[in-house]
């Protein structure tokens, strides 16, 4: 009995964050709706460089500045010794371009609903495009919302849904995710004015 509901709880979870994110997501940079801000949720980082999961979120993010239909960048994840994600998010675009006062820096990302969490109560975002990989999409938009961000994503293609072990582990994500926005009370709004985001 108990595995049952264990796998009905995951089952269901997991087809609620999907339907409640259908339709925000988006495959082109040219599609997405403007929004304020783009976030990039952080990921490996090697000698100072980007990984191909994260150099692509950045890829997305900037092709939006570009666009100007994003006029800023919020680049969210760990940023420690061993994990230096925000400080290299960070120089990577200020090397191609975007100023310095376009980028908000968060280092406390450590976790997606952190990351969102901290984008609406702490930067004040109300509205964002989401630029992760289409596996992660339905979650990051989930929470994004459950932040109270008014959030589209741009979906970025990737090998990962080819691996049952990613997706298995991407599923028990995604019930956490519920679990806990379902749970915990959203966080406050920035009052009245966003924290200046470190840069």
């Amino acid at each position: 009995m108990a595995t049952l509901l264990a796998a009905a709880s995951l089952v269901g979870s997991n087809a609620w964050v999907s339907w409640t994110s259908h339709g925000y997501a988006y495959d082109s940079a040219a599609t997405v709706p403007s929004r304020g801000v783009a976030i990039v949720p952080g990921s490996r980082v090697v000698d100072g460089k980007p990984l191909h999961i994260l150099r692509s979120r950045l890829e997305a993010a900037l092709a939006l500045y570009q666009a100007g239909r994003v006029k800023t960048i919020l680049v969210s994840g760990d940023d420690t010794a061993a994990a230096p994600e925000v400080t290299v998010m960070s120089a990577w675009l200020r090397a191609r371009g975007v100023p310095a006062d376009d980028i908000w820096s968060d280092g406390g990302g450590s976790r997606t609903r952190e990351t969102m969490n901290r984008a609406a109560a702490l930067y004040g975002v109300t509205a964002a495009v989401v630029c992760t990989q289409t596996v992660n999409m339905a979650r990051s938009l989930y929470l994004a919302r459950a932040a109270g961000i008014d959030a589209v994503g741009l979906a970025l293609p990737t090998d990962l849904g080819r691996s049952k072990r990613y997706l298995a582990t991407e599923s028990l994500k995604t019930t956490l995710a519920f679990a806990e926005s379902a749970l915990r009370a959203r966080p406050a709004a920035a009052a009245p004015a966003p924290i200046v985001a470190t840069r």
